[in-house]
């Protein structure tokens, strides 16, 4: 599954705090530094995806797919973003700007 630039930051937060619990979209909207109202509309894209499960509490939970999705999508962004401040000697901030890019041109992350 081929998923935009902001999906996989979306992903990566998810993974990142949720873990085995349900996160609040105001939650996600804080971490990602932008509007509830835009954190609300991906969400409602990555629940039709099948990637998370909207809860009637106002908090989402990551499905299986989207738990093995951002399980391996974490996986490789860490590998990626310690290459790139490793060898060319990135900051963390802009390693993870390329590792995002990166990852969004591949056909398959997983």
């Amino acid at each position: 599954m081929k998923l935009s630039v902001s999906q996989l930051k979306y992903m990566l937060v998810l993974g990142k705090f949720s873990g085995d619990r349900a996160i609040r979209t105001a939650e996600v909207a804080k971490r990602l530094n932008i509007q509830r109202s835009s954190a609300f509309n991906m969400l409602n894209r990555l629940s039709e995806a099948g990637m998370i499960v909207k809860n009637e509490d106002k908090t989402v939970s990551l499905t299986d797919k989207g738990e093995r999705t951002a399980g391996g999508l974490m996986s490789k962004y860490n590998d990626i973003t310690s290459k790139l401040e490793k060898y060319f000697g990135l900051s963390p901030e802009d390693s993870g700007d390329c590792a995002l890019m990166i990852l969004s041109c591949t056909e398959d992350i997983l």
